[in-house]
């Protein structure tokens, strides 16, 4: 039997924070993101995976209309970041690890 993972995140207000919540709560959507367990056992699936979580976080910010680049980037990592955390995989969970370090080294340069 196929086990599929799900994760949910309900409104925008969840993964914007209170800054920006109260203006979109009433225009937020629903972001689902859907991976079948057996596509997180090597680290070239854990990373494909990775990048399409990204991919669609990044896609579900912008129908938000956020007109500051920063807030686009805050909504997807929050985004990212609850999704793996509700995915509850380690090796999901060390991708976003890894690549939350290079986003924090890079903004240090």
């Amino acid at each position: 039997m196929k086990k599929t993972l799900s994760a949910l995140i309900a409104t925008a207000a969840i993964t914007l924070g209170a800054g920006t919540a109260p203006a979109l709560a009433t225009d937020s959507e629903t972001f689902v993101f859907r991976v079948d367990a057996a596509a997180l056992q090597t680290p070239a699936d854990v990373d494909a995976a990775y990048r399409r979580l990204s991919a669609e976080a990044e896609r579900y910010c912008r129908t938000l209309d956020l007109v500051v680049a920063s807030d686009r980037a805050s909504c997807r990592l929050d985004v990212v970041t609850n999704v793996v955390a509700a995915v509850g995989d380690d090796r999901l969970s060390a991708a976003h690890r890894a690549a939350t370090s290079e986003l924090r080294l890079a903004s240090i340069d």
